[in-house]
C-alpha cells in the first residue's frame, strides 16, 4: 500500500458507514482523489473543519494499486475558505465550481493547471463579481480539456473579443465592468451547453443557479 501527500481542496463529502464520511479532494499532484474518512462524523474528529468545501489543506491519503477509495489519513489545513459573510449568490456558485472542478477533474491523474485554476479562482472571490468568475472557469476548463471552440463562431465579433482577452488575464485582475448582464448570460449559456455536451449531463448546481437566481 502507498502513502501519498499533496495539496488538496475539499470539494464534498457524503456519509459513509456508521460515523464515517466519503470525501473528495482536487489535489495538485494526484487530480481528484476520493477517499474514506473513518469516524470524520463523530463528535471528535480528527479532520476538524478540513472537510468543508473548499478548504485548502495538505492531505496525507493512502491507497493499494487498483483501489478506487482510498483511506484518509491527515488533513492539514493551510487555508480555511471564509464561507461566512457570503451572500445567496456567492455561496450558490461556490457549489457549482466544487461540482464543475469535481466533474473535469481526472482520477489519480496530475493536471496542476486545473488546480492551480481553482485557487486562483477562488483568491478572487471576495474582490471580483462571482458570475465573471463563474464564466472564467467555466472557459478555462474547456480550454484546459481541449473542447472550447472557435470563439468567432459561436459569439457576436465584440463578445468573442472581449472573451478572449478575459482569458488573458487572472482571476483577481477581472472587472466585470466592460461587460453587459445580457453578454455574460449569452456566455454563460453557451459554456453551459458546452459542459453539458461534453459531461453528457446537466450539473445539480447548475439548474440549482437557474432556478434561485
Amino acid at each position: 500500500m502507498s502513502i501519498y501527500q499533496s495539496d488538496a481542496l475539499t470539494l464534498r463529502t457524503y456519509p459513509y458507514g456508521e460515523g464515517h464520511k466519503i470525501a473528495v479532494f482536487l489535489t495538485r499532484k494526484h487530480g481528484i482523489v476520493r477517499g474514506a474518512a473513518h469516524g470524520a462524523q463523530s463528535g471528535k474528529s480528527r479532520f476538524g473543519s478540513a472537510l468543508e468545501p473548499l478548504t485548502h489543506l495538505r492531505l496525507t491519503f493512502r491507497q493499494r494499486e487498483n483501489q478506487d477509495l482510498a483511506t484518509i489519513q491527515s488533513c492539514e489545513i493551510i487555508r480555511p475558505f471564509a464561507a461566512f459573510g457570503l451572500n445567496l449568490e456567492q455561496s450558490l456558485h461556490l457549489s457549482y465550481f466544487a461540482e464543475l472542478l469535481s466533474e473535469f477533474g481526472q482520477e489519480m491523474e496530475r493536471d496542476e493547471r486545473v488546480f492551480r485554476l481553482a485557487l486562483a479562482v477562488l483568491d478572487a472571490c471576495q474582490r471580483v463579481p462571482v458570475v465573471g468568475l463563474a464564466r472564467y472557469l467555466e472557459l478555462w476548463l474547456l480550454q484546459l480539456e481541449g473542447i472550447l471552440p472557435a470563439l468567432d463562431r459561436l459569439l457576436p465579433q465584440e463578445s468573442a473579443s472581449k472573451t478572449r482577452e478575459m482569458m488573458k488575464r487572472p482571476p483577481a485582475k477581472l472587472s466585470g465592468e466592460e461587460w453587459q448582464d445580457q453578454e455574460l448570460k449569452s456566455l454563460g449559456r453557451l459554456t453551459n451547453r458546452l459542459i453539458e455536451s461534453h459531461l453528457e449531463k446537466r450539473l445539480k448546481t447548475r439548474k440549482m443557479l437557474e432556478e434561485m437566481l
